[in-house]
């Protein structure tokens, strides 16, 4: 591909579902040098990049964990071509910066990042991680009106995504424990842990230069202060977006043990203990077992 037609730098945000990466996608999208094409281009990447993930809208079986040996020629054109098409109308709607940023947010890459990397050598990565409790009710919440499966695992190497089942196209003799609505709040869980340590492992292989990492509650307390991180890192101006940030919901992780049922919250404290201190490695400097225990203890 040729300089001229290839995305120079794309901002890739990169977390589980319910962490906030939507939130933080709209604050940085308003900023005048980043173009955000909208929701997560789950359609382009499946249709035109031929990378399965599965949703309601793309209707694939399987969101399958990607390195850099799954890369297949002509890919990278497709995805490209796709991309600016979609960069120009936003570009024309929005009155943006012609030479912008391409920015994508979508939890599905947390399984595929050397996938991603490979794809785009030059990409930066922020990645938002939100605590493991209130990813948990969020994700059940949002599971209420969405079928969803968790997949038995078949590679002990490899992070796991959901499989969307619509009603009346389930797996036959289906464990029920992994389908939500109602299955097993542990399963919620093991994505979240799995997800959140891809992206961490691999975090620990490229440079600071190319990934953030920035904590949800932090830019729900104080946005501007995030916002003025991310935008260092992008060595670019400050932009804060006044209307959008005066609509960040503070209660947002005030009521997670309300919406977690005793047995639910009975089975996420033992993952816990499951876990150990391995959750310790996920991100740097928190000592996540010791705090996740406890927190989940003092509300059953």
């Amino acid at each position: 591909m040729d300089v001229e037609n290839s995305l120079k730098k794309p901002i890739f945000i990169v977390g589980c579902m319910r962490s906030g990466t939507t939130l933080l996608a709209k604050l940085l999208g308003e900023h005048p040098r980043i173009i955000h094409c909208g929701f997560e281009l789950k359609n382009i990447w499946s249709r035109e990049g031929k990378v399965p993930m599965s949703s309601p809208k793309t209707h694939d079986k399987s969101c399958p964990s990607l390195d850099e040996n799954d890369v297949r020629p002509g890919q990278l054109e497709q995805l490209t071509q796709a991309f600016h098409k979609r960069m120009n109308k936003v570009i024309k709607k929005k009155r943006k910066n012609k030479n912008g940023i391409f920015l994508n947010k979508n939890p599905h890459f947390c399984n595929k990042m050397p996938f991603l990397n490979a794809l785009f050598p030059d990409a930066r990565f922020i990645w938002i991680y939100r605590d493991l409790p209130n990813v948990v009710a969020s994700m059940k919440k949002l599971f209420d009106d969405n079928s969803h499966y968790w997949p038995v695992k078949e590679n002990d190497d490899a992070a796991r995504c959901w499989i969307y089942h619509p009603e009346g196209d389930l797996p036959e003799n289906i464990d029920e424990s992994r389908f939500f609505p109602g299955g097993d709040a542990k399963y919620l869980a093991e994505y979240w842990y799995e997800n959140n340590k891809a992206v961490s492992e691999f975090a620990s292989k490229i440079g600071k230069d190319r990934l953030l990492i920035v904590k949800e509650d932090d830019l729900i307390s104080n946005p501007r202060k995030v916002l003025s991180q991310c935008f260092q890192f992008l060595h670019l101006p400050n932009y804060y977006p006044q209307r959008l940030i005066r609509k960040i919901d503070s209660n947002r992780n005030s009521l997670w043990h309300q919406r977690l049922t005793r047995e639910e919250l009975q089975s996420l404290h033992k993952f816990v203990l499951e876990q150990g201190t391995k959750l310790d490695h996920i991100i740097p400097g928190r000592a996540l077992f010791t705090e996740y225990k406890n927190k989940i203890k003092n509300t059953m």
